[in-house]
C-alpha cells in the first residue's frame, strides 16, 4: 500500500470535518500541522481538502450514479471516494493515476472496499469527457454541478444579483480566496509591516484602503512573522470597510456591537488615534469566553480605552455600563450572518445554510440594529454590516428598519468616500455598498452607513 502525503492528510481532514461537524480551515491547519509535508504536498493537500469539501454534493451524485447499492458504501469509504472523484472531474487529473491514487486511499481506510474503489472509480472517470453532464448556459442543473452550489443557493443568486454576475460569483466561490491583512500601527509602523511580510516571502502590495494589503504569497503571510508579531492581522479589504465607516471619533463614545475577536475593534481605535486621541470605545459580546479573549488582545496590542463588556446585544439598556440610548458618536453593528459572501474560505458552509436559516438570520440582525440604533444621539452614525450577499439579510434589514418607527431620523451616509473606483462600483443607487467576491478580489461584503439627522 501506497498513499500520498497530501491526499493522505486531505482524508484526515475531510473524515473529520464529517464526523465532529467541524470547519474545513481550522481542521485543515491542525493537520498540517502535525504532518509535516513538503510545500508541493501542502499545496495539494489544501487543494484537495478545499476542493472535496466545496463540490462534496456533486462528487456523492457522481459516485452514487455508477453504484448499485450507494446507501451501503461506508462513510470512511465514500470520503476517500469523493477525494479521489474530485481529482478526476474538477482537477482533471489524468485518469489512470487518480483511479490507482483512490484505490490505495480507499485501501487505507478499510481494505476490503479496495475492489468496490476500483470499480466506481474508472466508471466516474469514463463520465469524465461529458461531466457537467448536460449545457451550463442553458441547464440550470448541469451550471449547479459544474459550480457545486446547492440548486436553492444557485437560483438564489441568479434571481437577486442577475445571470451574468451570478455565474461570476459562483465561479469565484471555487477559486483560492486572496489573502489581504491591515497593518496594525499599535505595533509597528507601516513600514516594518511591509519589511517584515517581505522578510516572510508574502510579497505584499498596498491596496484598496489605508493600511490594507494583499500577500501575493498568502501560505508564507499566514505562517510568517509579521502575522505572529501581530504587525499586521488577517482580514478581508471589503471587511475593513466597516471601520472607515464608522470614521474617526477621538474622545467620542464608540460601540462595537457583536465584537467577536475585536479586529474591527483595533481597527476603530486606530482611526481615533490617528485623528488625535482614543475613543471611549465599548465592546459588547454575549459569550464571557470571547469577552475575555478580546480583553485579553486588545492588552497584547496595547489598544488604550477599551472597556469590554459581556451582555446580549438584543436588550442594549440591560447590558451594565453600556452608554445610555442616544448617548453614542457611532455604534458597529457587524451582524451574525450567513457568510454567503466568504464560502470560497468555508469550503463546507455552502451544504449547510438554508434558506430558513436566512429567514431567521434576517429577524435577528432586524431586530440587532434596532437596538444598535437605539445608542445614537443626533448626528451620529449606526454602520450595519455582513459578511453575505443574500438581500434577505442586507438590504431588506436595512430598508426594513428605515421604513419602521425605529428608524425614524436615520438616513443613509456615504460610507466611505475615498473608496477607490474598483469598490465604488459596488455602492448601489441606495448608498449602500454590496461587494460580491470575484476572482482575485475581496469578499462579499455588505456596509450600511445610517446617520440620525434628529
Amino acid at each position: 500500500m501506497s498513499v500520498s502525503p497530501a491526499r493522505l492528510a486531505a482524508y484526515r481532514v475531510v473524515k473529520r470535518v464529517r464526523e465532529r461537524e467541524a470547519f474545513g480551515p481550522q481542521t485543515l491547519d491542525a493537520v498540517l500541522t502535525s504532518a509535516h509535508l513538503s510545500t508541493g504536498d501542502t499545496a495539494l493537500a489544501t487543494r484537495l481538502t478545499y476542493g472535496t469539501l466545496q463540490t462534496q454534493a456533486v462528487l456523492d451524485e457522481a459516485i452514487d450514479r455508477v453504484t448499485d447499492r450507494p446507501g451501503a458504501i461506508e462513510p470512511q469509504v465514500r470520503d476517500a471516494l469523493r477525494i479521489a472523484a474530485y481529482e478526476l472531474l474538477f482537477m482533471r487529473t489524468p485518469p489512470r493515476a487518480a483511479v490507482h491514487e483512490g484505490v490505495e486511499l480507499v485501501r487505507s481506510a478499510r481494505s476490503q472496499a479496495a475492489g468496490l474503489a476500483n470499480a466506481v472509480l474508472r466508471k466516474v472517470a469514463a463520465s469524465v469527457d461529458t461531466f457537467p453532464w448536460g449545457d451550463p448556459a442553458t441547464d440550470r442543473e448541469a451550471l449547479v454541478r459544474l459550480t457545486a452550489h446547492p440548486r436553492w443557493l444557485v437560483d438564489l443568486f441568479v434571481s437577486e444579483l442577475g445571470e451574468c454576475d451570478a455565474r461570476l460569483m459562483l465561479a469565484a466561490d471555487n477559486e483560492p480566496a486572496p489573502l489581504y491583512v491591515w497593518h496594525d500601527p499599535f505595533m509597528g509602523t507601516s513600514i516594518e509591516a511591509m519589511d517584515a511580510l517581505s522578510a516572510d516571502g508574502a510579497d505584499p502590495v498596498e491596496c484598496f484602503l489605508p493600511g490594507c494589503m494583499e500577500a501575493k504569497v498568502p501560505s508564507a503571510a499566514v505562517r510568517g512573522e509579521a502575522v505572529r508579531a501581530h504587525l499586521v492581522e488577517i482580514t478581508d479589504a471589503s471587511a475593513q470597510i466597516a471601520a472607515h465607516a464608522v470614521g474617526a471619533h477621538p474622545t467620542g463614545t464608540v460601540v462595537d456591537m457583536a465584537a467577536g475577536r475585536g479586529t474591527k475593534t483595533v481597527q476603530l481605535q486606530a482611526l481615533s488615534v490617528a485623528a488625535g486621541a482614543p475613543a471611549d470605545l465599548f465592546t459588547v459580546d454575549i459569550h464571557p469566553f470571547k469577552s475575555e479573549v478580546l480583553r485579553n488582545r486588545m492588552s497584547t496590542l496595547g489598544v488604550p480605552g477599551v472597556t469590554v463588556l459581556t451582555g446580549d446585544a438584543l436588550d442594549v439598556a440591560g447590558i451594565e455600563g453600556l452608554p445610555a440610548a442616544g448617548g453614542a458618536d457611532a455604534v458597529l453593528l457587524d451582524a451574525p450572518c450567513s457568510g454567503l459572501g466568504t464560502l470560497r474560505r468555508h469550503p463546507e458552509k455552502r451544504w449547510r445554510v438554508t434558506p430558513e436559516s436566512i429567514a431567521v438570520l434576517a429577524v435577528l440582525q432586524s431586530r440587532l440594529l434596532e437596538q444598535a440604533a437605539s445608542l445614537v444621539r443626533v448626528g451620529g452614525v449606526v454602520v450595519y454590516s455582513t459578511c453575505t450577499v443574500a438581500r434577505a439579510e442586507n438590504h431588506d434589514v436595512v430598508a426594513g428598519f428605515l421604513a419602521s418607527r425605529a428608524g425614524e431620523g436615520f438616513v443613509t451616509r456615504t460610507p466611505v468616500t475615498e473608496l477607490p473606483e474598483s469598490l465604488r462600483v459596488w455602492i448601489g443607487p441606495e448608498g449602500w455598498f454590496q461587494s460580491q467576491p470575484r476572482t482575485g478580489g475581496p469578499d462579499g461584503h455588505f456596509v450600511a452607513a445610517l446617520m440620525r439627522e434628529r
